[in-house]
């Protein structure tokens, strides 16, 4: 892992916590402890910008609150320095009385009402929770101050939508799921709370997709909000306001995602961090959340760099449980005194990921493997015949070995590197006698190394039949270690090929993209080769414009 992106505090956060940074700079996590009578919700304090962490304060009690609220889920420190916490209460309405039912828009039987508590008098004390929001909600994902003092809490809401009863106009053509995005906002320092328009988004399915759902926001230098929406559509939705009470219709932004939640966040020099899993074509959460990634914008989201794996899910060499969430999704990224990022993640057992991210590693613009420091880089997992080898020639040095040997498993690799709208890939490889020919990919998203469709997927395939032809032109010799290298350019929609440093082709750029981030090597074996692929280095170079 390089030295600009750092897993902290491992096992000190059971699950991900929310943090906030403090008026002197320190950083504060919520928590909670369920075998707590009191139920209170106490914070850590973090004094060196998130590597270490003191033991739990109390904060508040909830013990006179109704028992379904749990711990803090969203909260911000606004322009006074008074701090804002929102929790949510999830209970049954028929558990409360005869006075609570129906009318509130329950889902399964149940409500999930959103409550909010602040601070006084300089963080001295905390006002009473009270509940300003009463429905099914999901997940809230982002809360912010407004340059005027505006306070914005985004959150989605079930609606009793079916394809039965779809709606009329646009919407008894399509499906737009069962929730909606919305804006609760406050004038009056989170005293009373009011509803923007609601949001809604076209789903894939007519049974069970979500629609337009958790929400996140970011107030942009020239006034505007934006704000970008959790889809089942393959990418995240984007809407706009000029106050954060009126909002545009949600339009597809350029932000591949499968159906998960972003992260924004503004560090201190203006620059915009995005997190948010860039991932696609596997069946939980319509596209996967095995990789966090993140971008970086110092132009107001006009242009963006990095695209970068900074989270990965800690078990995703064990297959997924049979039950409940899992993966590494739900990024909550806070910007340090230092300038850097703190993004708490993660779902499920074992699952909590706290990374602190440069955001000079979301600006480099050459990546290597020479192999040497082992393969934590590379997706691997649901693959078999994919090893660490040692050099064949050179004493001490590795390789990383393709060789199908298992008709169920794909043998496959994914690395990931700094996006680029041009750019140049080389790899240095050599090829046994007996390989039955592998594809090279290169895309703009992640997808897991046993994705059969990549090849339609892919921006640009180059492929390497077993004869050693190449599709581009020219041929692999066996035995011999050659260098291949795939030159593309976005704007013109093509790779060029060079072999061994000479012309060999051009390849098309199969699709429309915003750049290219990710190098896929796959055996293309209908079973088990007695050859392998040896790659001895990769490396990539977009510093040739973005």
């Amino acid at each position: 892992m390089s030295q600009l992106l750092k897993q902290v505090a491992v096992g000190v956060f059971e699950f991900a916590p929310k943090i906030v940074l403090l008026p002197d700079g320190r950083l504060m996590a919520f928590v909670s402890d369920p075998n707590d009578p009191q139920r209170f919700v106490s914070g850590r304090f973090s004094g060196d910008n998130g590597f270490t962490w003191g033991q739990p304060d109390r904060l508040f009690p909830l013990v006179e609150q109704p028992k379904g609220i749990g711990g803090v889920v969203e909260a911000l420190v606004d322009r006074g320095g008074e701090i804002h916490a929102f929790m949510l209460d999830a209970w049954q309405p028929d558990s409360r009385g005869e006075g609570e039912r129906g009318g509130v828009g329950t889902y399964n039987g149940n409500r999930i009402d959103i409550w909010h508590t602040k601070t006084e008098h300089g963080r001295q004390r905390w006002q009473e929770p009270h509940c300003i929001w009463k429905g099914y909600t999901g997940a809230l994902n982002s809360c912010l101050q407004l340059r005027g003092g505006r306070l914005l809490l985004p959150f989605s809401f079930f609606v009793p939508r079916t394809w039965h009863n779809r709606g009329e106009g646009l919407d008894a053509f399509t499906f737009m799921g069962m929730f909606k995005s919305v804006v609760l906002y406050s004038d009056d320092e989170g005293a009373s709370w009011q509803l923007s328009n609601d949001l809604k988004v076209v789903v894939p399915d007519i049974s069970y997709a979500y629609g337009a759902c958790e929400p996140v926001a970011l107030e942009l230098a020239e006034g505007r909000v934006w704000m970008l929406i959790r889809t089942q559509m393959g990418r995240l939705y984007e809407s706009f306001s000029p106050d954060g009470a009126k909002w545009s219709m949600p339009q597809p932004s350029r932000f591949l995602s499968s159906d998960s939640p972003a992260g924004l966040a503004r560090l201190g020099d203006g620059r915009i961090v995005l997190c948010w899993n860039n991932c696609l074509r596997h069946p939980y959460a319509y596209g996967g959340r095995q990789v966090i990634h993140a971008a970086l914008s110092a132009d107001q989201g006009m242009t963006w760099r990095g695209y970068r794996e900074v989270g990965r899910d800690p078990l995703r060499h064990e297959p997924p449980p049979p039950t409940g969430d899992h993966g590494t999704a739900y990024p909550f990224p806070v910007a340090t005194a230092d300038n850097a990022l703190i993004l708490s993640t993660g779902q499920g057992q074992g699952r909590a990921l706290l990374v602190r991210l440069d955001p000079e590693y979301l600006e480099e613009v050459v990546q290597s493997a020479d192999f040497a420091g082992g393969l934590e880089d590379w997706a691997l997992f649901g693959t078999k015949g994919v090893s660490r080898a040692h050099h064949p020639q050179k004493e001490g040095a590795r390789v990383l070995r393709l060789q199908r040997t298992d008709p169920e498993f794909p043998a496959a690799a994914v690395w990931n590197f700094p996006i680029g709208r041009k750019g140049k890939i080389r790899l240095r490889f050599m090829l046994e006698s007996g390989h039955q020919g592998f594809n090279i990919g290169l895309t703009d998203h992640f997808s897991t190394p046993f994705d059969f469709e990549d090849l339609f997927h892919n921006v640009v395939n180059l492929r390497v039949a077993s004869d050693g032809g190449l599709s581009c032109g020219g041929r692999i010799e066996p035995g011999r270690w050659h260098e291949v290298d795939l030159i593309w350019d976005c704007e013109k929609w093509l790779c060029r090929c060079a072999l061994d440093s000479l012309p060999a082709g051009v390849l098309p750029l199969r699709r429309e993209c915003d750049g290219l981030s990710y190098l896929r090597i796959r055996s293309v074996a209908e079973g088990p080769e007695s050859g392998s692929l040896q790659v001895e280095e990769v490396r990539a170079d977009v510093s040739m414009g973005g």
